[in-house]
């Protein structure tokens, strides 16, 4: 199947990563996509794959001099169908990632583009009710650290699935390769 569109995120290893991997494979049917993310980039989608390759280097030179940045979670919140842990401390590193990422930010009062305003997506609950349930073991959890030392690139299909394409961890050259059939 052909990815359409492509997002830069931020996969943090987290201090309680088996509480919240139990979370995700009780409640979220996608558990085994993508671990808990923040989105860095928006979705877009590339016109060609030379533009999709042109994206990947830019990445790849960009997070070259990019520190680890520690994040902190507090609470979880509902958002849709998804649970999304507000980030309540590196805010300020993930915007100067984000602008780093992002390239050249077009003017916000023209575009009509909201802030940037990181929030970590736990978990998706289709069902309401599962949802509130998961919502109150999510905030039981408490406070989670995490380490944010790389971004990633991943795959939008059509259906929402998302798929991990590539991982660019900061300060070196290489690049992990995860999905190399989702462009095609």
């Amino acid at each position: 199947m052909r990815v359409l569109s492509y997002s830069v995120c931020v996969l943090p290893k987290l201090d309680n990563q088996e509480e919240v991997r139990r979370l995700r494979e009780r409640y979220d049917p996608w558990f085994y996509q993508v671990q808990p993310y923040i989105v860095v980039v928006p979705s877009f989608t590339p016109a060609t794959l030379d533009e999709l390759e042109a994206v990947s280097a830019f990445l790849s030179q960009a997070r070259r001099k990019q520190p680890p940045v520690a994040l902190k979670f507090f609470r979880c919140v509902e958002r849709g169908d998804r649970l999304i842990c507000p980030v309540e401390s590196g805010r300020e590193e993930l915007a100067a990632l984000h602008r780093a990422m992002s390239g050249a930010t077009p003017d916000r009062l023209l575009t009509g583009e909201e802030a940037f305003d990181p929030g970590m997506v736990v978990c998706r609950v289709p069902d309401p009710d599962r949802r509130i349930e998961a919502l109150q073991e999510a905030n039981r959890i408490g406070r989670t650290v995490g380490l944010v030392d790389a971004v990633s690139l991943v795959g939008i299909e059509p259906s929402g699935q998302l798929r991990l394409i590539a991982g660019y961890p900061f300060g070196i050259g290489r690049v992990d390769y995860f999905d190399l059939s989702a462009g095609a």
